[in-house]
Order: structure tokens, then sequence, then C-alpha cells
């Protein structure tokens, strides 16, 4: 057979598969892949490069409308989907944000309704993975921490899915404070929420057990438990531990830092108005020494 034919068959093959005329050379097609991409903190600048390359291979990018808003320029083009719009909302509320609020059975039947609907809609997900398809979920911040991602990864394996890191809010608020976590010689550093600290009976043991180490804590989504947070601290630790809240960390123009101790950081923030895009953290690496040696 000649060159030219057999570039015409090979053409033919193809279109025969693209068409699903021939099934057993379609089920030959390499899968896909879901890739869970940090978007960084706010603004768009933080974005990595490997984060643009996956985007520009994307088949469907999965985002919030805010996110796809501000990285519009690398989703021109591309077929863009809100996944949380009916996952992540109940009665208009964020459900899982408001979880504790229900009572024992309504929580039991949100949790399986919405995990039902999770699972049809990774189902979905999958069929296209089959078919080669590349998927992409915006994610902000760093994806491994406190990320709403992992829950619609359930039902993917491993090989399934990548994760592309990126910067995450709590770099973000270490760089706008200053300071290096790790200063003024910390032991550790905890990365929780408020609601692991006080909320039950015997819940604050862990700020009482802490407490006796010198370490870092840095908590998410608790600028609108601080005052039950602090009054938790201040049960073990002194009035003069410094504490700082981040607000909009890594966004330029509205990133704001206030320091302050347990002592006086509520009067500090008495005027405040945002109530949920706030890093906290408590220790002495924001007013010690960058750097300790030890002996």
């Amino acid at each position: 057979m000649s060159k030219q034919k057999l570039k015409l068959a090979a053409m033919i093959a193809i279109f025969l598969v693209a068409c699903g005329a021939m099934p057993g050379l379609a089920a030959s097609v390499s899968p896909g892949k879901f890739y869970l991409v940090s978007t960084g903190p706010g603004d768009p600048k933080y974005l990595t490069l490997q984060a643009i390359e996956v985007i520009q291979k994307a088949d469907l990018v999965l985002s919030h409308p805010e996110s796809a808003k501000k990285l519009a320029k690398y989703l021109q083009g591309k077929k863009v989907e809100d996944p949380w719009k009916d996952l992540w909302m109940h009665q208009g509320k964020i459900w899982m944000k408001d979880l504790h609020t229900y009572k024992p059975e309504e929580r039991s039947a949100v949790i399986a309704e919405k995990s039902r609907q999770r699972d049809e809609y990774v189902k979905n997900l999958k069929v296209m993975l089959a078919q080669g398809k590349n998927i992409v979920l915006l994610d902000g911040g760093d994806p491994t921490v406190y990320s709403r991602g992992f829950w619609l990864l359930e039902g993917l394996s491993d090989d399934q899915f990548e994760i592309v890191p990126g910067v995450g809010a709590m770099t973000a608020s270490f760089a706008a404070l200053k300071r290096a976590s790790t200063g003024a010689g910390a032991r550790f550093v905890a990365q929780t929420t408020p609601y692991a600290f006080f909320g039950k009976q015997d819940r604050d043991d862990l700020a009482r057990d802490l407490s006796r180490y010198p370490g870092t804590l840095v908590f998410y989504m608790g600028i609108s438990e601080l005052g039950n947070l602090v009054e938790t601290l201040k049960k073990y630790n002194p009035p003069d531990l410094p504490i700082g809240v981040v607000y909009y960390a890594g966004y330029p123009e509205k990133e704001k830092v206030v320091k302050g101790t347990l002592s006086d950081i509520m009067a500090k923030l008495a005027d405040e108005k945002e109530r949920w895009l706030g890093m906290i953290v408590v220790g002495r690496c924001l007013s010690g020494p960058h750097f300790v040696l030890s002996e």
C-alpha cells in the first residue's frame, strides 16, 4: 500500500473513532485526568506557571463564578461550570458551614442528600475522564488545607487526579505579618479552626495542653468566633501573648494587618466589619526574634 493510501486510511480511522463508529478503537483512548488546582489567595498574580499550564489543556473548568471572573484571561474559550451552585447550598445556606446548627435528624438527611448529589455529579465527571477529557477544579489558597475540593474528589482513585499546589492563605498571612511562623523558638506550628478549641465540655483541652510549649497557632475560618477563641486562650496563656489578624491575605487592595495581645486584640478589632476573610495567628513569633539557634 502506498504512503498516500496509508495516510488516507489513518485519517478515515481517526474520523470513525471520533464519530463513535469504531468502539473497539475508541476504547484505546488514553483516560483524562482530574486536576485540583490552587489559584492562590486573592490576587491572580499568585497563580503558578504549572497552574496556568494545566488550565490551558483543560476540556472543562470547574470554578466558583468569582474565581472564574478573576481568572477570565486564562479561561477564554474554555467550558466553565460552577459545581458548588447546587452541591454546596441547602435552603440558601452553605450547608457544611452551618451543619452544626441543624437538628441531628436534619443533619443526617442533609449529609445523605448532598452526598448522593455529589456521587451523581462525580459519576458524570468519570464518564468524561474515560473519554480522555481533562477536568480542572480551581480552588483558592492551599487545596490540601480545609479544601472543599476533597469532598468532590470522593469516588476518584488516586491515579485519576493530581493536585497542583500553590500559595496558601497561611503563607500569604505570614508574608503580610513579615514574620516566620517558626520564629521566637516555636517548637510547632498548628493549623486548625477555633472549633477545635472550644464548643463542648472539655473541648479546651488543646488550649490547655499546647500552652505548655512555645508554638504558633494558625486559625482558619475563625473571625466570627474570635471572641470565644480569645477567652479560651486566656484561660491558659499570659495576657501579653501576641495575636494578629490578617484580613484579606493576598488581596493587594484589601489586605490589612491588626496586631495585639490576648488582652487588647478585641478592643483593637471593635470597628472591623469583616466576619469571614481573615487569618488568626497566635504566638511569640509575632514579636520575638525571627530566628533562634539552639545551644
